[in-house]
């Protein structure tokens, strides 16, 4: 047996002591669980000399250990972020002690996961599983607040600000995010009950989240305006003058539904939805923002390339046209089984356009293109 001496440190007056102890030549003087009563009793004892098994010590530290970090791959958090947001939106009104920093914890992890690879984001973002309609109202906004996160740092805004246009996206549609995922689901158009809900979501998901004891000014009033327009035509007031938050918000929302997959249609290609959107905006700092963080062909679009491989945009290149891909198919159109690499910027395999029939893009998996080694 293996002693070690205790020092006064380690003995507390009234707490029950978490090992046995012994004198120098091992014989128990105190059992486990005892408890040393006071001072004088404690000086004694030091006097006598107080030893413990090192086993003991070393068993004890192990079990008083933290358990070891789960550690989740990068796909895996940002799944984990919608799952955390489809937890939090429904029971908004029963959180009023808690939800403000559950939606700051959510809001840190998202700006985390986009600054540890952008690319990965935006893939996760472009390339959105569309048989998963019913969870449309929370993936929608998870990947609208990545949108005007990416936005708002092109922009030159302060992290504080950012923050609090994260944790706006992540809300904003509060009190119609299952009815999102429904009306995704559907297969038959808007219904007029649905309409006005969402013509007046935006009040109703500021007043839940007010319930909820939000008081942040900046975070509400964007929530409250995300869908007015500048100069008017708006709702559910039509004001003429929109808060630049709530303008950045507008545009992230409209871009990411516009790309996003219904029952009923077909999701626009990111190059229709980009060109829509800078046309709406005249070409303004809010449309080049989103079109300079992206690209041409942003991570997750599937793409033609000149050698007549069909190819996944992995990374974005130095100029919008020349992204990383990487090729899925042969020049035949035949999937492949190994997967290339591809520098756009090369005439042989620069893009000669996105691809217009996109069913390859779910047998590819993120793991695939990026690698399994990307945890974090």
């Amino acid at each position: 047996m293996q002693l070690l001496k205790l020092v006064e440190s380690q003995i507390q007056i009234g707490v029950p002591l978490p090992w046995n102890v012994r004198n120098r030549d091992c014989t128990l003087l105190l059992a486990k669980a005892y408890v040393v009563r006071n001072e004088s009793q404690l000086e004694m004892l030091l006097e006598r000399g107080m030893y413990v098994d090192a086993e003991e010590v070393r068993a004890l530290a192990a079990a008083q250990a933290p358990p070891p970090r789960t550690i989740q791959s990068i796909y895996a958090r940002w799944t984990g972020a919608i799952d955390t947001l489809e937890l939090l939106l429904p029971a908004l009104p029963d959180q009023k002690a808690g939800f403000a920093p559950r939606i700051h914890a959510l809001a840190t992890e998202i700006l985390e996961l986009a600054a540890l690879d952008t690319d990965i984001a935006l893939f996760m973002a472009v390339r959105q599983d569309q048989a998963r309609h019913l969870r449309y109202g929370y993936s929608h906004s998870v990947y609208t607040a990545l949108l005007a996160l990416l936005m708002a740092q092109r922009l030159g805004w302060t992290p504080e600000r950012i923050l609090q246009l994260t944790q706006a996206a992540l809300t904003m549609n509060a009190s119609i995010a299952e009815l999102q995922g429904h009306m995704a689901h559907q297969d038959h158009p808007v219904l007029d009950r649905q309409r006005a809900r969402i013509r007046q979501h935006p009040h109703d998901s500021a007043a839940l989240l007010e319930r909820a004891g939000i008081t942040d000014a900046g975070w509400l009033a964007a929530v409250r305006q995300h869908h007015e327009q500048v100069g008017g035509g708006g709702y559910p007031t039509g004001a003429a003058a929109v808060d630049e938050p709530a303008q950045v918000l507008r545009m992230a929302d409209v871009f990411m539904a516009r790309i996003s997959p219904r029952t009923l249609r077909a999701p626009l290609s990111i190059q229709e939805a980009a060109r829509q959107m800078f046309r709406d905006d005249q070409g303004g700092p809010l449309s080049m923002a989103v079109i300079k963080e992206m690209g041409i062909y942003p991570p997750g679009d599937l793409v033609q390339l000149a050698s007549g491989e069909l190819g996944v945009v992995l990374r974005r290149g130095a100029e919008a046209r020349t992204p990383l891909v990487a090729a899925v198919s042969d020049a035949q159109g035949r999937s492949v089984t190994s997967t290339l690499q591809r520098d756009t910027s090369d005439p042989a395999y620069a893009v000669t356009g996105a691809a217009t029939d996109r069913s390859l893009l779910a047998r590819v998996p993120p793991e695939r293109l990026y690698g399994y080694a990307l945890d974090a």
